[in-house]
């Protein structure tokens, strides 16, 4: 499940020091790409396909590489290729469209949903979720943080503007007598 796939990249992020937004990105696009052609367009026989194959990951790589360099595109590749790694355990059509791969019956989006919360493997990736939330769990205080601070406190620029504002004002009141 993608819960999984962000906690291994947020994983790769701490301990390989891949690049966070190429690495968390890669990790959930092949499942975008798939599952929405297939949920939402009806085009494959699977959730898995085009992005879940090598080409798929060498196309994507070498597009991040050309716009925005060698360490984006290597955390972009890391995260790409621990997504279909993490998915062994099922059909993943690593050289499509080169082989053709067999797809077990199609279920549809619910069933895949409650067939993913049950099963035994959701203990796996909790855990790991859990090891991630742990090592990052600084960068999570300080974000929060940070959002809170922002959205109850104004920012020193906007408190000195509006002490400024009160100073103008209490001129205003003592220059008409008030």
């Amino acid at each position: 499940m993608i819960i999984g796939h962000l906690a291994v990249s947020a994983l790769e992020h701490r301990y390989v020091k891949a690049a966070l937004v190429p690495v968390m990105a890669s990790a959930v696009f092949p499942d975008l790409v798939d599952k929405i052609a297939h949920y939402g367009f009806g085009q494959h026989a699977s959730g898995r396909m085009w992005g879940h194959t090598l080409l798929g990951a060498l196309i994507t790589s070498a597009a991040v590489f050309i716009l925005f360099g060698r360490h984006n595109a290597a955390s972009w590749a890391l995260g790409y290729l621990s997504h279909l790694v993490c998915d062994i355990g099922g059909v993943v059509p690593w050289l499509a469209p080169f082989v053709t791969y067999e797809f077990p019956p199609a279920m549809d989006f619910m069933t895949t949903l409650w067939v993913g919360l049950t099963k035994p493997l959701l203990l796996a990736e909790t855990t790991l979720c859990v090891w991630a939330i742990i090592v990052h769990k600084s960068e999570i205080s300080q974000v929060a943080k940070r959002y809170l601070r922002g959205t109850s406190r104004c920012t020193p620029q906007q408190h000195a503007e509006q002490q400024g504002e009160d100073l103008e004002a209490r001129g205003q009141q003592v220059l008409h007598g008030r």
